[in-house]
């Protein structure tokens, strides 16, 4: 298991996988055949429609200097401040803080140079939504079958039990604040 440079944020768990993660993870896999990765033209919401509420899919800009949110499920929708769809990644979430986009954005990177996929699991604290845990796979796709040029993902959230569902909390001098 490798970390990020965030606490109590895992890369490639070792504890099983949801449903969502492991169908996408497997279907990624089906797709590339025996190429690397597979192609953005290889991917169709057809097939992925049970999942479609869980998925992202963000192009890379600028060789990884940040990613554009190109398609958000219904069911990530909900943990943003706006509609993210079409916007720079650092954009959308720099509501949660600095830390977290330069987080965000170096495991994104991450999966580019390892060119594979990679589960996330870890503490939604940092992403100013306290309390809930994240499950993610983020998976390469690639044109040329060599350079990353998009990432697929797909999230799930678990609020902790012992709290109420919280909207996202909106950034406020000194800290968060429930929106």
């Amino acid at each position: 298991m490798n970390e990020l440079p965030l606490p109590n944020v895992e890369v490639d768990s070792a504890t099983d996988w949801p449903a969502v993660l492991s169908s996408v993870r497997d279907y990624w896999n089906g797709k590339r055949g025996s190429r690397a990765m597979p192609s953005r033209s290889d991917i169709s919401p057809a097939q992925l429609k049970s999942f479609l509420p869980y998925i992202l899919l963000a192009d890379v800009v600028d060789g990884g200097n940040d990613f554009r949110y190109r398609v958000v499920g219904t069911q990530l929708r909900e943990f943003f401040y706006f509609e993210p769809t079409g916007k720079l990644m650092s954009e959308t979430i720099a509501p949660f803080g600095h830390e977290t986009v330069r987080a965000t954005l170096a495991g994104y990177r991450a999966v580019m140079e390892r060119r594979a996929p990679m589960r996330l699991t870890g503490s939604g604290s940092w992403f100013g939504q306290t309390p809930k845990y994240f499950d993610a796979l983020l998976a390469p796709m690639s044109d040329d079958g060599e350079a990353v040029n998009m990432i697929l993902g797909t999230f799930i959230f678990v609020w902790d039990r012992e709290h109420q569902f919280r909207t996202p909390l909106a950034p406020r001098l000194g800290g968060y604040v429930s929106a």
